[in-house]
């Protein structure tokens, strides 16, 4: 079975180049950024980490993280932008890491190509340390979750959409 990364990944490798495409670094990397400062986390895993930049980026806050991916190019690509770096081969679905290993779990645009979403939250969660926090990028499409009502006001006084 492929999910047709092995095909795509150096198109993927060339688009995103070292700084990733317009909605990364403008759109998604400005709150999950602010997300990973708002506590000092040490270890990171990153699902679906593919080229490694957001491993990258992590590393620039202190953490040290390692990224996990089924794609062997990605995984290969990683490697040579980030030589220091600790880039495996896994899938989410079965993480082959101890429970409790990550005070911060990583998924950044991941969980389409995930097939077996529900097993692979588990595993996110069980490798996760108690108070740690697992941070999601996820697609969504605003066009259609919005109406009417578009942003409200929730109980909790914060907004959503």
């Amino acid at each position: 079975m492929t999910n047709g990364w092995d095909e795509s990944a150096a198109a993927w490798i060339k688009d995103m180049g070292d700084e990733g495409d317009y909605a990364r670094q403008f759109v998604l990397d400005p709150p999950m950024i602010d997300r990973i400062k708002r506590k000092p986390y040490r270890t990171a895993l990153d699902v679906g980490c593919g080229e490694g930049r957001f491993c990258r980026l992590l590393s620039q806050f202190g953490i040290k993280p390692i990224g996990i991916d089924p794609t062997a190019a990605l995984l290969e690509s990683a490697r040579q932008s980030d030589p220091g770096g600790d880039y495996r081969s896994g899938r989410a679905e079965q993480l082959d890491f101890p429970d409790q290993s990550f005070d911060l779990v990583v998924s950044y645009l991941t969980l389409v190509d995930i097939p077996d979403l529900r097993q692979a939250l588990a595993e996110m969660n069980r490798v996760l340390q108690p108070g740690g926090t697992m941070l999601i990028a996820n697609l969504t499409s605003f066009n259609t979750a919005g109406p009417p009502a578009g942003w409200v006001r929730g109980d909790d006084a914060g907004s959503r959409f």
